[in-house]
């Protein structure tokens, strides 16, 4: 059930599409709609053709030409055969929805098929409400506006090409509309394509509002924003979705995270004829036949789940938390169930700032689910606007985009923290030196890095900026050897478990995560920072708005000062799972940050510049080093295409003397299936060994799954298990597993940092918390040969091989690809580019040459996504870090003669205080500056608004953009 979206021909065949059989599909889909009759006009002004009236084939192929049907004349450029005819958009109703209409009597058949056609109308105007379609004016149509007659055939079908029950209307929007001086014009439909999952999410509001209200009938989630009508077993859906089962195995079985165009392809590769099908009567007892073999009425089961429904069962599937060990600590932003605030407070969790797009489908999806509909959504966003719970941004591209006063203050109350330039470096400089000079291995660069962080201009919070493989690690150690000699207690922090045990160990200070840390400072469980403390924070670019605003208030709240902060991270690799881009805020505002460019893991000097060059933000020109250089391979279809990873991973293992050799995925059910074949081949090698056991554990996604383990298997943890010791992403090996004597299956592992415990395998869960989470029955592991993007960053291999089984993006191929030593390797799924080619052609059987599909996987290294924050949207930056508060913007005046004088008495003032003090030294002048500058800034904010309180932490905001980063800068 969901919204469909297809490019139809050109010309007036493209109008040879549409059947008046309302019970059956014809043979194929060039006749889809061939003959009169059978579709209806809807538009909203009526100006060539009446709303609701019956649609007749000639009329219908004129405007398919773009030729008024009334007189045969062109009514736009081009019109005629070249002309394109317009875009399909097919909404189909969920699976229960067919099988109740196709099993219902006559006056049950009429209400659904009113419950479906109002739903239709109502995607429909919403899809012109919201301007998802806009006219193209001006010379090569660079002007946009929203048409005022929107001209759209309706069809209505009821079955698919393999004889299942399966309500659905195509909604062709003709590529033809007015405007507002009375010309007619074609349509621009980019947004549309960008908003076709929302559409479906108005047609399935729309749709559950109508069942809700005329038949009471309970619904319940089938994932993916779509829903079900509870009462009806998955076993009848499944029996009843023949063509489904189709498409899904033309795809590899993994339908939700298939592209547009991949369904397409697929759905037109498995079509097959339909002269043999049953019709009428026939058909409809072939439906009662198979529905017999259930034994169920699906009109008595649906009325019977609707009398003893609960109002939170079968809710969206939402994976268990380990509390204990990743508590969360913040509340939802906007409280209550209602489908604004429910998905408001969700999508905040991982966004400072959401644009309506986001909101509105979210909330369409929830909204489904509670029988709510499409106006009701929209009062509650405007009632929460004006509330205050939602914050209305100010765009620079014109969409609507909203906060929340809490996360506003949260980033203000982060920007003040950060900023502390008054604070002292507290190493001594003769420690300092002393163990720059000890570390004979650092490059000049890295010197000069060490000391932006830890000499005498440090202030109180530091950043080194560091890409991959350029020696962070080795500059960090430096700087905890020169904290030491100096007396600072050092302690770590990183946003997962796995990079906090990483950083111990290459550091060897004592380390948490942030998560962890955070709860027992605040707890009581471990004493507050004190002044003569260093935090160090590893992987900042992946810690979230408000875990980095807790890490440096804690720092700034100490006694004597404030501790010290340095942040150690890289802001082009993956981005940050809470909201926000705290990094990228912190730098803005300190103005200055060291950078490490000078890559140092790879051997290879081309492989070396592609690192560079993706650290710069230039993925795409890394990854066509790796096309000139070969190691991008194609492989067609899904198991072909895993086969090849892993005999490229075999044969870097034995290259590279059986060392460590990363297999990088997207998605987990990738790396699933890899470490699966890679687990054959190492026990062919012998380093699996004794009977295999089958055992039942939870996957990366916290659902049930089946593992085969023996003596060797390499395992990851997916939860922490706090009594031995173990974290998220711990790995260990298995050193035996079998039953005990009373039968009991038992199980002794090597832990990757040496040590080896051995217990019960169902006793390998997490602990309980008592009155907030039940101990799982079932452990949370997982093969450890191949993981995703996420669960390899920071790590060093010999080789790795990086497979894309799906479209990725630039961050992702960043990470895959930076983390070898000696060589590195893609492999992509060949169909899966064929298709998005084919799919922007005008015809789908053309085969694309290899140098097309590369440029189609360029385009993916392209996509790089920054989260937004809030600071981005304000207009006056100083007033929102000292209060957080969003002030609206201010009229532009042409000449503000005032300000302009009392910036001319500010800087004379300046002049005089330098002409008095001549001596001064270049780094009494820099703070000087800098005091100078924070003066300024608060004097000329108190003259706009005297109204205004001062804050003892006084900020000023210094965007990256104007000032140069050191080392790069002359000191």
């Amino acid at each position: 059930m969901t919204a469909s979206l297809h490019t139809l021909g050109a010309g007036a065949s493209a109008g040879a599409y549409y059947t008046n059989d309302p019970y059956r599909e014809t043979q194929n889909r060039d006749e889809y709609y061939a003959k009169d009759g059978g579709g209806q006009w809807r538009t909203n002004a009526g100006s060539l053709v009446r709303d609701g009236a019956a649609i007749d084939l000639a009329s219908f192929q004129d405007l398919c030409a773009g030729r008024d049907p009334r007189s045969g004349r062109s009514l736009v450029r081009g019109a005629g055969e070249g002309h394109r005819a317009g875009w399909d958009v097919c909404l189909t109703t969920p699976k229960t929805f067919s099988i109740l209409w196709a099993n219902g009597g006559v006056d049950q058949r009429a209400q659904l098929e009113a419950i479906h056609a109002a739903a239709v109308t109502q995607a429909l105007d919403f899809l012109r409400e919201e301007g998802l379609v806009e006219v193209r004016l001006g010379a090569g149509g660079h002007l946009r506006e929203q048409p005022t007659d929107l001209m759209v055939g309706r069809f209505n079908h009821y079955t698919t090409r393999d004889g299942d029950p399966n309500c659905h209307t195509h909604c062709v929007l003709m590529n033809i509309a007015r405007c507002a001086d009375g010309k007619y014009r074609t349509l621009e439909p980019t947004k549309l394509f960008d908003w076709q999952k929302v559409v479906g999410s108005a047609f399935r509001v729309a749709l559950a509002e109508g069942l809700s209200r005329e038949f009471d009938l309970a619904l319940r989630s089938a994932g993916q924003g779509q829903f079900e009508i509870r009462g009806i077993p998955d076993t009848v859906i499944a029996a009843f979705s023949k063509r489904s089962a189709a498409i899904e195995a033309a795809i590899g079985g993994d339908r939700a995270s298939a592209s547009g165009s991949q369904k397409e392809v697929a759905a037109l590769s498995t079509r097959g004829a339909k002269a043999d099908l049953p019709t009428g009567a026939e058909l409809e007892q072939r439906w009662r036949q198979e529905l017999a073999a259930f034994d169920l009425d699906p009109w008595a089961a649906v009325r019977e789940a609707s009398r003893s429904r609960s109002a939170d069962q079968d809710r969206v599937y939402v994976p268990e938390q380990d509390l204990r060990h990743e508590p969360d600590f913040d509340p939802p932003e906007i409280a209550g169930d209602t489908p604004v605030a429910r998905a408001a407070s969700t999508l905040f969790r991982h966004q400072n700032v959401l644009d309506r797009k986001s909101l509105i489908e979210r909330a369409l999806n929830e909204a489904s689910l509670q029988g709510i509909g499409i106006a009701a959504v929209r009062a509650e966003m405007t009632a929460l606007e004006e509330q205050g719970q939602l914050i209305r941004l100010d765009p620079s591209d014109g969409q609507a985009c909203w906060t929340t006063s809490g996360i506003a203050a949260a980033e203000a109350a982060l920007l003040r923290a950060a900023d502390r330039p008054e604070a002292r470096s507290l190493f001594r400089p003769e420690a300092l030196t002393a163990a720059i000079e000890a570390a004979s291995e650092l490059s000049a660069e890295q010197r000069e890095a060490v000391i932006h962080v830890a000499g005498p201009d440090a202030g109180g919070v530091s950043v080194m900026e560091a890409g991959a493989g350029t020696g962070k690690t080795t500059s960090a150690r430096v700087v905890v050897e020169a904290a030491r000699a100096s007396g600072l207690t050092v302690i770590g922090l990183a946003p997962s478990w796995k990079a906090a045990e990483e950083l111990a160990a290459s550091t060897g200070i004592e380390t948490f995560a942030i998560a962890k840390w955070r709860h027992d400072l605040e707890h009581g469980r471990i004493p507050p920072l004190d002044g003569n403390t260093l935090v160090l924070c590893d992987e900042a670019g992946m810690v979230g708005t408000r875990d980095m605003g807790f890490v440096l208030r804690s720092v700034a709240a100490a006694p004597n000062g404030g501790a010290r902060a340095i942040l150690l991270g890289d802001r082009r690799q993956l981005a940050a799972v809470p909201g926000g881009s705290a990094l990228r805020a912190v730098v803005d505002v300190l103005g200055r940050h060291a950078t490490l460019t000078e890559v140092r893991r790879q051997g290879v000097p081309w492989q070396r510049a592609a690192s560079i060059l993706m650290a710069r933000g230039e993925v795409e020109a890394g990854l066509r080093a790796y096309a000139r250089h070969e190691r991008i391979e194609l492989v067609s279809g899904t198991t072909e295409a895993q086969e090849q990873v892993i005999a490229l991973w075999t044969a870097a293992r034995e290259r590279y003397g059986n060392s460590e050799v990363l297999i990088v995925t997207r998605r987990n059910r990738d790396a699933a299936a890899l470490n699966t074949a890679a687990r054959t081949v190492l026990r062919a090698e012998g380093q699996i060994t004794g009977p295999d056991v089958e055992v039942r554990a939870r996957d990366r996604e916290n659902k049930p799954t089946t593992l085969n383990l023996a003596t060797g298997d390499k395992i990851r943890f997916g939860e922490g298990i706090r009594r031995h010791g173990i974290r998220n992403s711990t790995r260990g090996t298995i050193e035996a597993i079998g039953a005990d004597e009373r039968g009991e299956l038992r199980i002794a592992l090597r832990l990757e940092d040496g040590r080896r415990i051995e217990d019960a395998y169902v006793a390998l869960v997490r602990d309980s918390v008592p009155g907030r989470l039940a101990a799982p029955t079932l452990p949370r592991i997982t093969l450890a040969t191949a993981g995703t993007a996420y669960s390899v960053q920071g790590r060093t291999a010999s080789a790795c091989v990086y497979y894309g089984g799906t479209a990725s993006d630039a961050r992702e191929l960043y990470v895959g690809l930076t983390r070898h030593r000696h060589d590195a390797w893609l492999v992509v799924e060949r169909n899966r580019l064929e298709l998005a080619v084919r799919s922007r052609g005008s015809d789908l059987r053309m085969v694309p040459s290899t140098a097309e599909l590369h440029e189609r996987l360029f385009v993916e290294a392209r996509r790089y996504t920054e989260k937004v924050n809030v600071v981005d949207h304000v207009e006056d930056r100083v007033a929102f870090v000292r209060s957080g508060a969003i002030l609206p913007a201010r009229a532009e005046v042409r000449l503000d003669v005032e300000r302009g004088f009392q910036a001319g008495r500010l800087l004379r003032a300046v002049l005089q205080e330098l002409a008095a003090v001549p001596g001064l030294t270049g780094r009494a002048l820099v703070r000087l500056l800098r005091a100078t500058e924070r003066s300024i800034t608060r004097r000329l904010q108190d003259r706009r608004d005297p109204s205004q309180s001062i804050d003892e932490n006084r900020v000023s905001y210094r965007p990256e953009a104007s000032r140069p980063s050191a080392p790069e800068i002359s000191r």
